[in-house]
């Protein structure tokens, strides 16, 4: 066991502990496996859990912003049963980025639309509506020489 770097009495040891770090300039508060002093109850994380410590707080931050999280993405590929090599091509970028993003860097907002649009059926008619609506269908009927007859379908006809 370690000793206590606050107090220097008691001994760290394994415990759920709530820690508290920023992302982007924002602070939150995850809870993670880590350490806790008996003694005064001091709590951080060692070396080996650092990497969980970042992916909850990534994942917090992502949370606030409307963002998918990284386990949000991981049951997105998995359900599409797709290896990150082959996510990564669906979606159009690089293996690493598919990597990052399960393991805590967090994706822009254009990528996590992009995601959702590849990933989620209800995304992708929703935004396929949207598109409708603001760019309505024109079907032309007839185009003479002399004159054009051509008519705007509404999004839902």
């Amino acid at each position: 066991m370690m000793n206590c770097f606050q107090c220097e009495r008691g001994e760290l040891t394994p415990a759920i502990v709530h820690l508290t770090g920023e992302r982007h300039g924002e602070s939150f508060t995850v809870k993670v496996h880590g350490l806790r002093c008996q003694e005064c109850g001091f709590q951080t994380v060692d070396s080996g859990q650092s990497s969980e410590f970042t992916k909850e707080l990534s994942d917090a931050y992502r949370a606030a912003h409307g963002l998918l999280t990284g386990r949000e993405i991981r049951a997105l590929r998995s359900r599409l049963d797709m290896t990150q090599q082959q996510f990564a091509d669906y979606l159009g970028t690089g293996i690493a980025s598919v990597k990052r993003w399960e393991s805590g860097q967090i994706q822009d907002r254009a990528m996590d639309q992009l995601i959702r649009l590849k990933t989620d059926a209800d995304s992708a008619r929703e935004n396929l509506r949207t598109l409708q609506e603001r760019n309505p269908e024109t079907l032309i009927l007839f185009d003479g020489d002399d004159i054009s007859l051509a008519i705007t379908m509404p999004a839902r006809y």
